[in-house]
């Protein structure tokens, strides 16, 4: 094997590496504005049980939800993008040997 692909190997390597860690970091996000949002959400249900009142704070509620349920549609895009551009970055690298 020639040293030139052994460097290329280990550059991937790393640029994986890296993937995954800031995979990682994205995710932990993910899960600490979800923990934060139904934290907020069960204070919200209390609230409306002490109130009588079932209609108070809805909106709110429906803001939360529809901004994490857009939130999971734009990952699932971003997922997408990332595995077409791995794809093709696959093919590059095959042509350029």
């Amino acid at each position: 094997m020639a040293r030139g692909n052994r460097i290329c190997a280990l550059n991937l390597t790393q640029t994986a590496s890296a993937a995954v860690q800031r995979e990682e970091c994205a995710r932990a996000a993910i899960k600490k504005r979800l923990a934060e949002a139904v934290e907020y959400l069960e204070k919200l249900e209390q609230q409306r049980t002490a109130l009588q009142n079932p209609g108070f704070g809805r909106a709110v509620e429906q803001r939360i939800v529809w901004r994490e349920l857009l939130e999971l549609e734009l990952q699932e895009v971003d997922e997408q993008i990332n595995r077409m551009t791995d794809a093709g970055g696959e093919g590059v690298s095959r042509v350029q040997k």
